[in-house]
């Protein structure tokens, strides 16, 4: 980056910053229909400053504990955590930016994905939204943290579990509204839980 660059990514997270700290004053707690509050560690990693990343998601855990994010916040949630060395805490984030997009670590990884047919009932959640997204979250991510990307969905325990978070979703997709649904979707959620540590 240059130094321009640089000074202005540094104000645009100023400001950000500045309008969510307003609305916490008025509102006594945050509305951000915007959600600007996920533009903000794109402009760290920007800056590589990932100190400065790391302290923001800290702030963003506590400022919105049941925010579940979405697939790029979270995967530059687990970049952040890796470039700080917390290697454990990064495959967690991982398998929920995997979790809201099954689709977008192996387009990441330069493979080549197909449709799945299960659950998607968020917008971020399906195939399109993950091809327009990726290559933009290629170039604000290290190679080194690349290559453990790549790697890491190669492992054949992290690919077990993503199968077995599909094969929920293809369940729930083909169910009825009724009792076994419901039983599908706590099973979904309660393997989220412990897979992520969320």
């Amino acid at each position: 980056m240059t130094d321009k660059q640089i000074i202005k990514a540094q104000k645009r997270i100023k400001a950000y910053r500045a309008i969510l700290a307003n609305e916490k004053k008025r509102f006594g707690g945050y509305m951000d229909s915007g959600g600007i509050r996920y533009f903000i560690p794109e402009l760290y990693l920007q800056l590589q400053d990932y100190k400065g990343a790391m302290t923001y998601f800290r702030w963003f855990s506590k400022a919105f504990p049941d925010d579940i994010g979405i697939p790029a916040f979270n995967l530059f949630w687990a970049a952040t955590l890796f470039e700080n060395n917390k290697i454990p805490e990064s495959i967690r984030k991982v398998y929920e930016t995997a979790f809201s997009n099954t689709y977008i670590l192996d387009l990441i990884a330069g493979k080549d994905v197909k449709p799945i047919d299960k659950s998607e009932l968020a917008g971020y959640e399906n195939l399109d939204y993950a091809k327009q997204i990726y290559k933009g979250c290629i170039e604000h991510i290290t190679l080194e943290f690349q290559k453990f990307l790549t790697g890491l969905i190669e492992d054949k325990v992290f690919r077990d579990n993503l199968n077995r978070y599909i094969s929920l979703q293809k369940l729930i997709k083909d169910e009825a509204v009724g009792q076994m649904r419901t039983h599908l979707i706590n099973e979904s959620n309660k393997f989220e839980r412990v897979t992520t540590g969320r």
